[in-house]
């Protein structure tokens, strides 16, 4: 049974033997022919019958090799050995148990003589039997084998200086302390000393810093991984300038800095209501169909307008707002600064103001630091309307113009004035009246009466204020070295990210993109970068969003699908699911986001699908089992299947948009 060849061809003209027995845990059986094993089999028994008799387990074990054998068998004699004695007799003896009725059905139509064999004889059956009761267990012993040290030994040999100092170690070791030469290898203070190779050197920086155990340390921890190991001359530098290089390191460390930029800040203007800015606040609750406030500020005497705006606006209704808000009142102004709102940037905005000689001056990309001062009004109208309206939030329109009034006549730190007083040239009208002769001082009353005089003390004190705010930001910035012709890597959205979703989205992504090389300088603080021709980002970067590259030779990091106003784009990549209303007509689609997350999938209307992605084939992107993408969606399973997670007896809960997705720009084709 063991000795070569094992097994042998069938013959058909010889008789076929088949052996069989069966343990306590499974059956083996052999097909032989003149003694030589044709075909093994063997099978462990299921938990019904590892309960069964041994008499039943017998009878299995024979009906399970005939029918596994059952093309040598059919038509022509063979004979069944089986331990099993009482087996013998199965074809003379009354059938009494379903068992015998149920396997004796089995062997219908076969030629077939029972043939008792002692357990003594069955020894390869009843081998076959057991091997289930102690599965075999593989057991692989694995050791690393370094190959770094025999490939030092080889650079040893090589290089020539190297041999004439282990000549020299060899010969006057005292004249060389530290060093040792062990196995052909040379040591110092007990450390591989690495010759002058800078192959061998960037392999062994690469495996102790970018490796998962150097895990991208900084210098320190990777200097430190290689002191305990290795020895080289200058180990320190080559260490500093690897992991300056690091690309990886670049792209998503922070800067361990200051910003950098030294504040540029904006001129003071000369009148007031020349030189304003502008910005909005969204996301406020549903006042009357609003939910948008236009913030506009004088950037001379600080005094500011607010109003409301309904949700879908754009820029021709937040012109004539501007028109109704600030024109009426006064004037055209000279310039507007602003960020990048789509409204902003749009061809309707930026030709309406040029037809009228206002200058836009927009903020550069991911930099709202230039438009500061709005946003500390915002700040101050928000605060203001969430200390009356906390508990009944959809009224904050009820408040808006008191919080205009509010903030006009409130005194302003950078001016002592208030903003009423400085463009109207009066104090504003109090519950006091003025009692005449209340001020003995004539040259006060005087000075303060003049408009004009109050118009140059207040730019005074402007520039005065100005210059303590870029003495104390300068203190907690970092001048740059940025020149045109270096490459850069780019911080995106340092600000922008503040819904749950995002932040797990974006959490360990990459902080920096890149590199792109510095087209020009915009200004002392402001560089144009040489983005990728299908960019859709402003391309001027404040030099804080920057950060130097010092190894451009590296691929670089493309950006993300951004749209004009900085927001992700995302676009539906597979249908998922579907979803029928109380009708039976299809109302959602369980959509997966490409570059976002499977957990991210959601619920989205079909109307609001077609509409935002008008190219997406809904049918052609459905993903189900077994290679096919079309779907019966009107067949009772699929049916079943779509409405098998909403809850038995309960009405239907309509998902909208996931409140993750406001930070997204749905992309509209």
């Amino acid at each position: 049974m063991t000795k070569a060849p094992v097994l042998a061809l069938p013959n058909f003209e010889t008789t076929f033997v088949i052996e069989t027995d069966a343990s306590g845990t499974g059956m083996g059986a052999v097909l032989c022919q003149e003694g030589h094993p044709i075909c093994y089999y063997s099978r462990k028994f299921c938990p019904k019958m590892l309960s069964a008799s041994i008499y039943v387990r017998e009878l299995c074990a024979i009906t399970s090799a005939v029918k596994k054998w059952r093309a040598y068998l059919l038509g022509r004699k063979f004979f069944i050995h089986t331990d099993q004695r009482s087996l013998r007799e199965l074809m003379t003896q009354i059938v009494q148990t379903p068992e015998q009725q149920f396997y004796l059905a089995k062997l219908l139509g076969y030629i077939y003589e029972i043939v008792y064999k002692p357990g003594a004889q069955n020894r390869v059956a009843d081998a076959l039997s057991r091997v289930h009761e102690h599965p075999s267990q593989c057991l692989v012993i694995t050791i690393p084998h370094w190959d770094f040290i025999q490939h030092l030994q080889q650079t040893f040999a090589t290089d020539d200086n190297l041999q004439d100092l282990i000549k020299k170690v060899e010969a006057t070791p005292d004249s060389f302390p530290g060093f040792s030469l062990i196995q052909g290898v040379l040591y110092f203070r007990g450390k591989l000393f690495i010759p002058d190779n800078p192959a061998i050197k960037t392999m062994l920086l690469t495996e102790f810093h970018t490796s998962p155990i150097g895990g991208h340390s900084g210098v320190q921890k990777t200097l430190g991984r290689l002191k305990e190991n290795v020895y080289w001359d200058n180990m320190k530098l080559d260490v500093v300038n690897f992991v300056k290089a690091c690309y990886v390191c670049q792209q998503t460390k922070h800067l361990n800095h200051s910003p950098y930029g030294i504040l540029q800040p904006l001129p003071i203007p000369n009148g007031v209501w020349e030189d304003i800015s502008m910005d909005f606040i969204v996301g406020l609750p549903s006042f009357q169909g609003h939910t948008v406030v236009l913030v506009v500020v004088d950037r001379f005497s600080k005094a500011a307008h607010f109003g409301m705006l309904q949700t879908h606006y754009n820029a021709s209704k937040v012109a004539d707002l501007f028109a109704k808000m600030i024109c009426r009142l006064h004037g055209m102004p000279k310039s507007i600064v602003s960020d990048r709102d789509p409204i902003f940037i749009s061809k309707f905005w930026q030709q309406l103001f040029h037809l009228s000689g206002t200058t836009l001056r927009m903020s550069i990309a991911y930099h709202p630091q230039t438009d500061g001062q709005t946003e500390i009004v915002n700040k101050a109208l928000q605060q203001y309307l969430r200390c009356f309206v906390h508990d009944q939030p959809k009224k904050w329109g009820n408040y808006l113009h008191w919080a205009e009034w509010h903030y006009n006549t409130s005194q302003h730190a950078s001016t002592t004035l208030t903003p009423f007083e400085i463009v109207y040239g009066k104090k504003p009208p109090s519950l006091l009246q003025y009692i005449p002769g209340s001020t003995s001082i004539e040259a006060l009353d005087s000075t303060l009466s003049d408009r004009e005089t109050i118009l140059q003390t207040l730019r005074k004190k402007l520039l005065r204020a100005q210059e303590d705010m870029k003495k104390f930001a300068d203190a907690h910035r970092t001048p740059h070295t940025f020149k045109v012709g270096d490459y850069v890597y780019v911080k995106l959205r340092p600000y922008r990210q503040t819904s749950v979703a995002g932040h797990r989205i974006q959490k360990l992504a990459k902080r920096y993109f890149g590199p792109f090389q510095i087209k020009s300088a915009m200004g002392p603080v402001a560089f144009e970068l040489i983005l990728p021709a299908d960019s859709r980002i402003h391309p001027v970067f404040h030099v804080s969003q920057l950060k130097h590259c010092y190894n451009p030779t590296v691929a670089s990091l493309p950006l993300p699908p951004m749209t004009p106003d900085d927001q992700f784009l995302i676009e539906p990549l597979v249908v998922l699911g579907w979803r029928h209303n109380d009708e039976g007509i299809l109302s959602h689609a369980l959509i997966q986001w490409a570059g976002l997350l499977p957990e991210d999938t959601s619920w989205e209307p079909l109307e609001d699908l077609r509409k935002a992605y008008p190219q997406f084939n809904l049918e052609n992107k459905v993903a189900v089992d077994g290679g096919s993408n079309v779907m019966d969606l009107t067949s009772p399973a699929h049916t079943d299947e779509a409405q098998a997670e909403e809850p038995m007896g309960k009405a239907k809960r309509i998902r909208g948009r996931p409140k993750w997705q406001d930070d997204f720009y749905m992309a509209k084709n």
